[in-house]
C-alpha cells in the first residue's frame, strides 16, 4: 500500500512539472512579447506584486506566523525567485527563449549532479548535458548570440539551482503557503529596479490585463505546482525533469514566434527527453530517505 501511495505521489509531482513548464514557457512567450514598449524589469515587479496579492489572498498568507527562526528561509527563497526570473527575462529580450531555458538549465542540473547517488543517475545528467550541447549554436553561428543575453541566462541559471534547494527549505516551514510569502519577498525586491524603468505613459487597462496574464501563467501556476513536485520529488529527479523545458520552449519558439529547429538541435531535444524519462523510470528511493527529502515536514 505504502509502494502504491509513493508511486501516485511521484506520478502527480511529473505531471505538477510538466504542466509547470508549460505554463511558464507560454508565460514568457507573452511576457517576450511585451518587451518591445516595456522594460523587462518593470513586467517582472508589475507581475510579482499581481501575483503576489493573488496567492497572499487565495493562500491566506497572513496566517503564517513569521519569527526570527522562520523568516530566514522566506527572505531566501524569496530571493531566489527574484533573481531567477528578472534575470531570465532580461536574457529572452535579446536571445530565443529555448536558448535561455538551455543554458538556465545548468543551475538545477548542477544541483542533481551534486545529489546524485546512484550510477545511473550519472548516466541521465550526461544524456541532458548532450542534449543541451546540440540545442546550443554551432561554432559559426555563436556570434549572433548577444552576450549579456548569454550572461544573464547563466545568472538565472544560477538562481535556479539555489531555488531548488531554498524551496524546499521554505516549503518544510511554511507549507503550501510558501509560494506566497516567496513573491511577497520578490516583489519587494524586484520593485526599485522595475519602478525606476517604468514609463508610466503606457500603461493602460490592456497592458495590465497582459502582465496580469503573465503574472497567472508565469508565477501563480507554476509556483504552486512546482511547491508540490518539490515536496515529494528527490531532487536529482526534479532537476533532470526540468530538463524538458528548453523542449517545451522550442516548440513554443516554434509555433508561437516561427522560430526553426536545426536537426542537431531536434536530436537534442529527443536526448532531452530520454533522460527525463530514464529519471523517472529509476527505481524509487526507499521509504526512509523520502522521509528525509520531502520539502514539508
Amino acid at each position: 500500500m505504502k509502494g502504491q501511495l509513493i508511486n501516485k505521489e511521484t506520478a502527480l509531482s511529473v505531471t505538477a512539472v510538466a504542466l509547470a513548464m508549460i505554463s511558464l514557457t507560454a508565460g514568457a512567450a507573452l511576457a517576450k512579447s511585451m518587451f518591445s514598449y516595456i522594460d523587462p524589469a518593470s513586467v517582472t515587479a508589475i507581475r510579482f506584486i499581481m501575483s503576489a496579492v493573488f496567492l497572499t489572498c487565495v493562500l491566506r498568507a497572513w496566517e503564517v506566523q513569521l519569527t526570527r527562526d522562520n523568516i530566514g528561509s522566506v527572505v531566501v527563497y524569496g530571493g531566489m525567485i527574484a533573481g531567477m526570473n528578472l534575470f531570465f527575462y532580461l536574457a529572452i529580450e535579446t536571445i530565443p527563449i529555448g536558448m535561455a531555458l538551455a543554458i538556465e538549465l545548468l543551475g538545477p542540473l548542477s544541483v542533481s549532479i551534486v545529489y546524485s547517488r546512484k550510477r545511473s543517475d550519472v548516466i541521465w545528467v550526461a544524456l541532458v548535458v548532450v542534449g543541451i550541447t546540440l540545442l546550443l549554436p554551432t561554432p559559426a553561428s555563436v556570434t549572433n548570440l548577444d552576450t549579456r543575453g548569454v550572461l544573464y541566462a547563466l545568472v538565472a541559471g544560477a538562481f535556479w539551482g539555489a531555488y531548488v534547494i531554498a524551496g524546499k527549505k521554505a516549503g518544510r516551514r511554511h507549507g503550501s503557503k510558501a509560494p506566497a510569502l516567496g513573491l511577497i519577498v520578490a516583489s519587494i525586491l524586484v520593485f526599485p529596479v522595475g519602478f525606476e524603468a517604468l514609463s508610466f505613459s503606457i500603461i493602460d487597462w490592456n497592458v495590465l490585463m497582459l502582465i496580469a496574464a503573465v503574472a497567472l501563467l508565469s508565477s501563480v501556476i507554476p509556483l504552486i505546482l512546482e511547491m508540490k513536485a518539490l515536496r515529494h520529488l528527490p531532487t536529482k529527479t526534479y532537476g533532470v525533469l526540468t530538463s524538458g523545458e528548453p523542449v517545451v520552449g522550442a516548440a513554443v519558439g516554434f509555433f508561437v514566434l516561427g522560430e526553426q529547429l536545426t536537426t542537431l538541435q531536434l536530436l537534442g531535444l529527443a536526448t532531452i527527453v530520454t533522460a527525463s524519462i530514464g529519471a523517472v523510470m529509476s527505481p524509487i528511493p526507499s521509504i526512509k530517505r523520502l522521509k528525509n527529502i520531502k520539502g514539508y515536514g
